[in-house]
């Protein structure tokens, strides 16, 4: 029994989760944080760049807002093949 560690996503413009691997969600996150007006908390400022601040709010946080009023959010899991 193997098992894999993903992360289920939910965000606010999408009616369904989605599972993604730990890369796949770093990927959209550092989307997120450049396509978007993100509001960033000082933690998140005092990082040198944008995968940085992708991966410390994968292994620090579960959401993030959006301008829109929106919002990503992540949960990891663990599933068994």
């Amino acid at each position: 029994m193997f098992s894999e560690e993903m992360y289920v996503v939910l965000e606010s413009s999408a009616s369904d989760e989605a599972f993604l691997t730990p890369m796949e969600l770093q990927a959209k996150l550092v989307t997120y944080l450049t396509e978007t007006d993100v509001s960033l908390t000082p933690d998140l400022l005092a990082l040198p760049d944008v995968e940085s601040r992708a991966h410390y709010l994968m292994t620090t946080g579960c959401e993030l807002q959006l301008p829109n009023g929106g919002y990503l959010q992540w949960y990891a899991v663990r599933l068994e093949k």
